[in-house]
């Protein structure tokens, strides 16, 4: 599993690819994550079209982050979510939880749209 950044505008775009298998290896995407927090990002795009596979710990990674922004009042929006993926969250009730959009643009109009 590797990860890439890139700001766009004031949001923070985490290209995520390969198979989240472990917790282990979600680690560095979190603290990514809680340093952006930290310097005052509030807006994520989690850009998953890389995913080969999805399991469990790509739930918890996916909730856990979740969890970590939306406590500093900021957002997630997933986007390009591999249908795989998309079926684990529908089967696991989880949807709901999360904006979901289909591609990059469409996910920064979102956030966009959720200024207020």
């Amino acid at each position: 599993m590797v990860f890439r950044t890139q700001k766009v505008e004031d949001a923070m775009v985490m290209m995520i690819e390969g198979k989240l298998l472990s917790e282990q290896e979600t680690t560095p995407m979190r603290e990514q994550i809680s340093s952006e927090l930290e310097t005052g990002t509030k807006k994520f795009i989690f850009d998953l079209k890389g995913i080969e596979f999805v399991n469990s710990a790509c739930l918890n990674f996916l909730m856990s982050a979740r969890k970590l922004v939306s406590e500093k009042d900021g957002k997630i929006v997933l986007c390009n979510v591999p249908d795989q993926l998309k079926k684990l969250l529908s089967v696991t009730k989880l949807e709901s939880f999360f904006i979901i959009a289909g591609r990059t643009e469409e996910a920064m109009t979102m956030l966009r749209s959720k200024e207020s």
